[in-house]
């Protein structure tokens, strides 16, 4: 005698139906809460980062120790401005961006002054040495 199991398919499983997307209530009213069988519904989105806050963030931080840093300095506070007329959040981003620019603008003082400097004791080292 032979015995011979077959496997139902997709083990065993029943099909599932799938069922049209159901759009979020209206403002002011509660949102329902899913019923048995019905599939998980995600919280909605949130408002967007303002992407010149984290571009300013990004350039003032890779760029800190150069010139280019100022991209940091002017961007985040073309952020903050569109932050403040409600297109997005990421003020942190902006200020952190405006942070970096400012470093980046004390580098670049410093990096000029050092220089002035270098020719300075390098021109006066030629004439006394003639």
């Amino acid at each position: 005698m032979e015995f011979v199991m077959s496997m139902p398919d997709s083990y065993g499983q029943q099909p599932q139906q799938s069922q049209p997307p159901q759009m979020p209530p209206p403002p002011g009213q509660q949102p329902q809460m899913p019923q048995p069988g019905m599939p998980y519904q995600p919280y909605p989105a949130g408002p967007e980062i303002n992407s010149k806050a984290v571009a300013a963030m990004v350039c003032g931080m890779i760029f800190m120790t150069s010139p280019l840093g100022l991209i940091g300095l002017f961007m985040g506070r073309a952020a903050a401005r569109e932050i403040d007329a409600g297109m997005g959040i990421g003020r942190p981003l902006a200020k952190a961006g405006r942070i970096f620019g400012w470093i980046s603008l004390a580098f670049t003082i410093f990096w000029i002054l050092y220089i002035i400097l270098i020719i300075t004791l390098g021109v006066a080292a030629f004439n006394s040495a003639t």
